[in-house]
């Protein structure tokens, strides 16, 4: 007993790692899917382990690879850059990034294509600088390196720089006219950029509405097939339930117990009829040859049936030893 428990604890276990197995696989594959949906350009240079994607910022082209290690998505992916380039996000020696938000709190639940989406869009808006092409253009002029030394900003620098182009009967005219005010707001290049982000989540939105929309009617039938296949289970277990009462029944009647219980009471039925036969003969009731034929045939039925009885008890008399040994 303490083995077949054991064994089906291995067995049990084994089935859970497989099913975690399982479901690791298929998010591995659905984080996949999601970087070639939200990105261009997507090439598999290693099955499921290595991909790139080409884009362009300020003329200049790059190609990001992703790495995916054996813990993804349980551990977050490998994304570098190439060629290297100067920004807080990325590590200029290796051109790994490792500053985008979406990798500092990523998760087995995030969407690695809208990452790498984002890593994109970022380069694409504020193009970056290669990485140590300033410091080869002072060596290359004999030329010192030079020390950026912060200054503050002057008016409007620095927080909206489409304040410098404005004159003061402009900026005036900002203070007391709301609608002037709303009009330059909306053309600020940083609005424009949030509503062309808003644009495409609205895109992304709808087509998942539209995903799910597609689904209705296969979740419909889905649904339909589970009601119908409940309705057959139950009355499957109602069947079920009925044979087995009939089963029961059938081995109680049929049990070598009853059986013998029954023998006896066949034999005890043969004696009476002997008896009875014997009775009317010695009344006068039926002649000799009749007496003979009766009789003969109730006692050699008799006697069958004291037979059987017997052999059958000694046969449970030997199963009961053999069980108490």
């Amino acid at each position: 007993m303490i083995f077949r428990s054991g064994a089906k604890k291995n067995v049990n276990k084994r089935k859970m790692i497989q099913r975690n197995f399982k479901s690791d696989k298929d998010t591995r594959r659905r984080q996949i899917d999601t970087l070639k949906i939200f990105n261009d350009n997507v090439q598999e240079v290693i099955e499921c382990e290595e991909y790139t994607v080409g884009f362009e910022s300020d003329g200049r082209p790059f190609v990001i690879t992703v790495f995916l290690g054996p813990s993804f998505p349980n551990e977050k992916p490998k994304v570098v850059i190439s060629p290297s380039v100067e920004h807080p996000w990325v590590f200029g020696p290796t051109g790994e990034v490792n500053g985008a938000p979406g990798l500092l709190n990523f998760t087995a639940h995030s969407d690695l294509g809208r990452i790498v989406q984002a890593i994109i869009r970022e380069m694409e808006k504020f193009p970056p600088q290669l990485f140590g092409v300033g410091e080869m253009m002072n060596r290359s002029g004999n030329e010192a390196p030079q020390i950026d030394i912060p200054h503050p900003p002057q008016s409007g620098e620095g927080l909206i720089p489409e304040l410098r182009s404005l004159t003061i009967e402009e900026l005036k005219e900002l203070d007391t006219d709301p609608e002037f005010l709303d009009d330059f707001v909306a053309e600020l290049g940083a609005v424009k950029n949030l509503r062309t982000d808003l644009d495409v989540l609205l895109q992304d939105i709808e087509s998942i509405a539209k995903a799910n929309m597609a689904q209705e009617e296969r979740m419909t039938t889905l649904r339909e097939e589970v009601n119908r296949r409940s309705i057959e289970f139950r009355d499957l277990g109602d069947k079920y339930e009925m044979l087995c009462a009939l089963q029961k029944k059938k081995a109680e009647e049929f049990s070598p117990q009853h059986i013998k219980e029954l023998l006896q009471i066949a034999a005890s039925i043969s004696d009476s009829e002997c008896e009875t036969c014997a009775e009317e003969f010695l009344a006068g009731k039926i002649d000799v040859q009749s007496f003979l034929n009766t009789f003969m045939a109730a006692k050699k039925l008799s006697a069958m049936r004291k037979a059987k009885e017997e052999r059958l008890t000694s046969q449970l008399d030997s199963l009961e030893k053999h069980s108490l040994h």
